[in-house]
């Protein structure tokens, strides 16, 4: 149930005797408690349902209540809960059981509807009634209705009462279809409406005085026949939980129920569930983490699903909707499936459980530097260091993939330093070089040891060589370390393993040879070979002296020179040759021509006599000719010469013959030389010519000098063929002739007239010229063109007249077409042009080619003219929405320009709005002259304002000029239309000027305001232009207004710019939130000390104090302490009081209210039910349950033992000086309680042996306490209708009946409170 705002009880005032009427001071008038009275549920003892005051006064209603327990009771006016209005007031005073309700200083405003709520725990009951305030000096109209319609009710004899009332109803979402709630009127056919009231609707503008109206829907559905009404609630939710009242107008009729909706089950799935695998390191750490979709769930973590518990090792960790297991360092054991269970509430298609497969895997050591190799010498000490990433990580160490174990050899070393590994050999052996390896679980790293001999010479070069020069010559050496490198040196330099002359030999076992092939003078010197020791850069050397004796040279060709002979006589000649020191081997003679060798006795003889040899060519010939190499040859190498060999001949044909300039009667010969001149210079040339039209044989014609080349041949007859050929001579004799190639020479002259020239392109022009191009004849005739001639005429004329003569030199060739210009031209007459080409002929006249084809017409004028427009040109135009308006503008340009408006949505297109409309006009003239019109008709402010342009674009140049159009209307609306500051009787509001004008200055502001309770808009005020704020006075505290604001210009009102919510007039605060978790730390038997956590929302205001406040089982809340007063020692900031002046032995309940200026705030939770005892008190046994107890033969036996004491007591049982504890046939237990316990001792099945005398003791810190219980076994009972006896059976329905000091504490707090407690949840 919602917890609502207590009165505050204070001192009473005496009430009044019958007959007085009751008197109410407004200050000084205190509440005192209401008395339960009367009937169980909560009445009004004749109420009146009409109440008046005078405006300015104090207006007071008083019913006279009645309910057993004491009802609570709330006022409200309309929808509104009147326990938080300032000017509002209540009172309650327990002598005459009446409630008063108080208006300060009442006003117009506060007349209408109000309404009592009273509730307790048998039901609710609302009543209705008017209150009028009547204006100063009388009645007014209002009280005049009141009396009228008071007298119009006693007319009524009819009876109209709810026959069926709706009742409450309590449901849970998500487990309820529809709520059905019903009502019937004694009155048939009256129509109803149904409508709810919870905090939202209160809340919801749309509310009237009963709450806000339901309409049928997806939501509610109801239905009307005769006397019953009815409404459907579908799958209520809890914003459907209130009061749900359904009210005849007609009849001023109205009954209400309240459904309670219960929150839904929650429902919980994994919004993201585990991974599918996981993989976690040893000695690592590793999180498995999952999403719920809300928090709340109850869930539990499961491996290999058994429930997993957690430690130091393994955490769990839950923020919110994410669930987190932590295992801080990984073994190999925590391998294995992990889930995570959702407990209880799993949405519906949704897994209760999300698996992870862990796989926990040894972690990967690796290394963080690399192994570095090490050379040493023989019986050196050799270290390799290396680093891991991780201090734990084992590392083993190999040799040549072997197993290294420290403890079989003492030379070996394995020394682990933190993060650092290090193997050290303290002797190395030649064996122990190879690969040395370490290794992790997952890295490794090699490097190799190389261990060297400790080197020497076993066997050095000899003291002393002697050799002869290119004789060849072995040094031997040998070193003890066979794989140690042996360099030798000659005169100092080392000997190249390159050098082709110098051979290293390594014959193994540190055995060298070095093998000279070719011993040289300048190898005589001293002869080194050198080793490494292997002791650092310490080198070791033998020597020995080296002595070289002088070799044979090769041979050298004398000096011979050219030779001359004649084809077919003997030609032959002398090589003179020398050998220089002693002969050594056998001198080879070789002959060779044209790269090849010439046999000996075949192509040429050979002879060698001395110091010469006899050379002579076999058969001498022309072809013999050339340069004979004679090469001599020895061991020591060669020498050869070339001689130059000529036998002369005659000479070979001219290459070629050709014949060119043919004329009239002469043509041109030309030639090449022969390829050979014959050996010998040519001394002439014969042309000789055959007729081949007359028939005659082969003539000379003409013969020149050795040095010409061609020949011009006169004296030919005209039209007739030839056929030339060409014959060199030398002193030898005539070549054999070389003859023209080809058709036979016609003689005659080699040009005609040209071909037709290409049709002329017009390219540009004037106003008197017109600039051509056209492509030249595909023939020039065979003679050049001298000139062109241009022709022109006029379009509507048929004579051809010459425009001009265009002499080659004046021609412009451009991407191969001929330019020219033709002048002459008459301004506005159309052209057309034709060109010929033109050459001369062999006597010296002109040849006209045919005429091209006619060029397109052109009109002779300004080909480019810039754009421009006549006057007056663009101007501004304003007018008034709705006007027409024109732009009408001549323009001109060459060529004739294109016309476009643009305006600030682009460019102007008729054809898109009807209202606009674009013409073109144009006059028939030499030049252009337009005229474009641009008309918008029903001119539109927002579409139509704004800057106009005509663009004229044309190759002459552009033009382009601009006019403004001013469409006046009223302005837009303002913008940013807020309040500023929010008080219960004032607003203020600002905003921003319209963002148009209206083309005019805005004058003023026109501010208007409703009331939504009356739903008219009134003017506020006026503001002048540009303040854009104002303050607007006397609203009524509490009513909801919009705020709305107009701009005025000269054209008119603008539409209203309006605030985006209802504003309600009320100051920016409000009462705190309820303080946070009272509780008790402390008590004594008089008093408790609560302590209380400040309100989360202070309202705005400081809190000022808080109210502490106490009930007891019998009454309803008082306030008991209030802080910062005068008989409070607490303050506000200690959140801690002293609570005195409470009854030992009576149970309390505490809440606490916080106050700020707007009020108190909703109280806190009450406290658990507090019973005011001692802190420290002795056990002290109800002695009125002892005495004697009789039990019939196997019934049940019980003693419920009550004991006061604080700590609550233990307790122990004895029969007869033997303790008495649980087991098959006593049944023992304790039940603890606020001040004390509570001992129970059960025979579950009593025997003759069971009677004796049982002993009960208890003790606490503060003392003891026992008493003696006898009892008495009595033989097997006749029959009875008690079940309880017959078999222990707490369902028995006979007649007896308990005392209400049997109970036990904890039923009795059950039974005062009305709560259902269990056992073991007592405080």
């Amino acid at each position: 149930m919602e917890r609502r705002k207590s009165l505050t009880p204070v001192d009473l005032q005496p009430s009044p005797t019958e007959g007085e009427e009751k008197h109410i001071d407004w200050d000084e008038t205190v509440s005192t408690p209401l008395k339960a009275k009367g009937s169980k549920k909560p009445k009004l003892v004749s109420p009146s349902d009409k109440h008046a005051t005078a405006e300015g006064s104090h207006g007071f209603i008083t019913f006279t209540v009645e309910g057993d327990p004491v009802p609570e009771i709330e006022w409200y006016k309309g929808f509104k809960d009147l326990s938080v209005e300032v000017r509002y007031k209540n009172w309650t005073c327990g002598e005459d059981n009446t409630i008063t309700l108080g208006c300060f200083e009442a006003r117009p405003e506060d007349e209408g509807d109000y309404k009592v709520v009273l509730k307790n725990s048998n039901g609710t009951l609302e009543y209705d009634f008017k209150f009028y305030v009547t204006v100063e000096g009388g009645m007014d109209f209002r009280a005049m209705l009141m009396k009228r319609k008071v007298k119009q009710k006693k007319v009524v004899v009819k009876k109209i009462e709810w026959l069926e009332s709706p009742v409450d109803q309590e449901v849970q979402q998500g487990k309820c279809e529809e709520v059905i709630i019903r009502a019937r009127l004694s009155e048939k056919e009256k129509k109803g409406k149904w409508y709810l009231r919870n905090a939202a609707t209160f809340k919801d503008i749309r509310s009237s005085e009963y709450g806000l109206e339901l309409f049928k829907g997806d939501k509610y559905d109801w239905s009307f026949k005769e006397d019953t009404y009815t409404l459907i609630i579908k799958n209520p939710t809890v914003t459907e939980e209130g009061t749900y009242q359904v009210v005849v107008r007609e009849l001023d009729m109205k009954a209400s129920g309240y459904l309670t909706v219960h929150a839904a089950d929650p429902e919980y799935f994994f919004k993201k569930p585990l991974k599918e695998k996981e993989k976690g390191l040893t000695a690592r750490s590793v999180k498995l983490t999952c999403f719920l979709n809300t928090v709340g769930a109850k869930i539990r973590w499961l491996k290999n699903g058994t429930p997993l518990s957690f430690d130091k090792r393994i955490e769990r960790q839950d923020k919110g909707e994410k669930l987190s297991i932590v295992f801080r360092t990984c073994e190999m054991d925590d391998t294995g499936t992990y889930s995570c269970e959702i407990m209880e509430f799993v949405k519906n298609g949704e897994r209760d459980q999300t698996d992870c497969w862990l796989q926990v895997e040894e972690y990967p050591h690796s290394f963080t530097s690399k192994l570095t190799g090490q050379s040493v010498v023989e019986h050196d000490r050799a270290e390799f260091a290396i680093e891991v990433e991780a201090s734990d990580a084992e590392v083993t160490w190999y040799k040549n993939g072997k197993k290294i174990n420290p403890d079989q050899d003492s030379r070996l070393e394995v020394v682990v330093d933190g993060k650092k590994r290090k193997l050290v050999i303290k002797d190395t052996h030649l064996e122990d070089a190879g690969e040395i390896t370490c290794k992790t679980n997952r890295d490794s790293s090699s490097c190799q040891l190389n261990v060297k001999y400790a080197n020497e010479f076993l066997k050095g070069l000899d003291q002393f060589v002697d050799v002869v020069e290119r004789e060849q010559h072995i040094f031997n050496v040998e070193v003890k370390d066979p794989n140690a490198p042996v360099d030798f040196y000659m005169k100092g330099v080392k000997v190249s393993k390159n050098d082709t002359r110098c051979e290293y030999v390594n014959l193994g076992e540190g055995k060298h040879q070095l093998i000279i092939h070719s011993i040289k003078m300048e190898d005589l010197g001293l002869v080194e070979c050198r080793t490494p020791s292997n002791r650092g850069d310490k080198m070791l050397t033998t020597s020995t002296s080296f002595d070289v004796a002088k070799g044979e040279e090769a041979p050298e060709i004398g000096t011979t020179g050219p030779v001359n002979g004649v084809a077919f006589k003997e030609c032959g000649w002398q090589v003179p040759y020398k050998i220089a020191g002693q002969i050594q081997s056998k001198m080879e003679v070789t002959v060779m021509k044209d790269g090849k060798e010439l046999k000996l006795g075949t192509d040429v003889n050979v002879n060698i006599k001395g110091d010469k040899i006899d050379l002579s060519v076999i058969n001498p010939r022309r072809e013999k000719s050339g340069v004979y190499k004679v090469i001599l040859k020895n061991n020591q190498g060669q020498d050869e010469r070339d001689i130059n060999v000529n036998i002369m001949d005659k000479p070979s044909p001219p290459q070629m013959c050709k014949v060119t300039d043919v004329f009239h009667d002469n043509c041109k010969v030309l030639w090449k030389e022969p390829v050979d001149d014959g050996g010998t210079e040519i001394t002439r040339y014969v042309i000789e010519a055959l007729n081949r039209t007359l028939g005659n044989g082969w003539h000379q014609v003409s013969e020149t000098s050795a040095g010409d080349r061609q020949k011009k041949i006169e004296g030919l007859a005209n039209k007739n063929k030839y056929r030339f050929r060409v014959i060199a001579i030398n002193k030898i004799g005539r070549s054999d002739p070389c003859e023209m190639t080809g058709d036979d020479i016609l003689i005659k002259d080699p040009w005609d007239e040209p071909s037709q020239p290409g049709r002329p392109n017009i390219l540009d022009w004037g106003p008197s010229h017109c600039d051509l191009s056209w492509e030249p004849p595909d023939s020039d005739g065979g003679a050049p063109i001298t000139h062109y001639v241009i022709e022109m005429k006029e379009k509507s004329m048929n004579m051809w007249q010459k425009g001009r003569v265009l002499k080659i030199d004046e021609c412009v060739m451009k991407k191969g077409l001929v330019h020219g210009t033709c002048p002459g031209l008459v301004e506005g007459n159309e052209y057309m042009f034709r060109i010929k080409a033109v050459n001369i002929g062999s006597k010296g006249q002109w040849n006209y080619s045919q005429p091209s084809d006619p060029s397109d017409s052109m009109i002779a004028k300004t080909r480019y003219i810039k754009a421009f427009i006549h006057d007056p040109g663009m101007y501004d135009i304003e007018l008034k929405k709705g006007q027409t308006f024109r732009y009408d503008i001549w323009f001109g340009g060459e060529p004739p320009p294109i016309v476009t408006w643009e305006r600030h949505d682009g460019v102007i297109n008729a054809d898109r709005d009807e209202r606009i409309s674009l013409e073109l006009f144009s006059k028939k003239s030499v030049y252009c002259q337009k005229n474009t019109v641009l008309t918008v008709k029903k001119a539109d402010r927002r579409k139509d304002s704004g800057k106009y342009t005509i663009r004229l674009s044309c190759e002459g140049g552009n033009f382009e000029a601009s006019g403004f159009v001013n469409v006046l209307d009223v302005p837009a609306k303002p913008r940013s239309f807020h309040p500023d500051e929010v008080r219960a009787e004032h607003v203020k509001l600002s905003w921003e000027a319209p963002e148009d004008d209206g083309g005019t200055p805005v004058l003023r502001y026109l501010i208007k305001i409703m009331d939504l309770d009356y739903n008219q808009w009134i003017n506020a005020c006026e503001v002048n232009a540009p303040t854009t704020q104002c303050t607007v006075k006397n609203l009524k505290p509490g009513h909801l207004y919009r705020f709305e604001v107009s701009a005025i210009n000269k054209e008119g009102e603008s539409l209203p710019a309006q605030t985006k919510d209802p504003v309600k007039a009320e100051n920016p605060y409000k009462p705190p939130s309820e303080p946070r978790e009272p509780g008790i730390v402390n008590f004594d038997n008089k008093s408790v000390t609560l302590r209380w956590n400040r309100p989360v929302d202070d309202g705005g205001r400081p809190i000022t104090h808080f109210v502490i406040q106490k009930k007891d089982q019998f009454g309803g809340w008082f306030d008991a302490l209030i802080t910062n007063d005068d008989n409070c020692c607490a303050t506000i900031d200690d959140l801690e009081a002293r609570v005195p002046g409470l009854s030992e032995g009576k149970w309390y309940q505490f809440r606490v209210v916080a106050v700020n200026k707007a009020g108190e705030s909703w109280p806190s939770f009450e406290t658990k039910p507090h019973l005011c005892r001692h802190k420290n008190l002795a056990p002290t046994i109800d002695k009125g349950a002892g005495g004697s107890k009789s039990v019939k033969v196997n019934r049940l036996t019980c003693w419920r033992i009550n004991v006061k004491g604080e700590p609550p007591p233990t307790f122990t049982w004895q029969k007869d000086g033997q303790p008495v504890k649980s087991n098959e046939k006593y049944l023992v237990e304790t039940i603890e309680y606020q001040g004390g316990a509570t001992a129970i001792l059960q025979i579950l099945k009593t025997q003759m042996e069971d009677a004796g005398t049982y002993t009960l003791h208890a003790s606490n810190r503060n003392g003891t306490d026992k008493v003696d219980l006898d009892l008495i076994v009595l033989e097997s009972q006749h029959d009875t209708d008690c079940d309880m006896f017959k078999s222990a059976s707490l369902e028995c329905n006979c007649t007896s009946s308990f005392r209400t000091s049997e109970l036990s504490p904890a039923l009795q707090i059950a039974v005062n409170f009305g709560e259902e407690l269990i056992y073991g949840e007592l405080p």
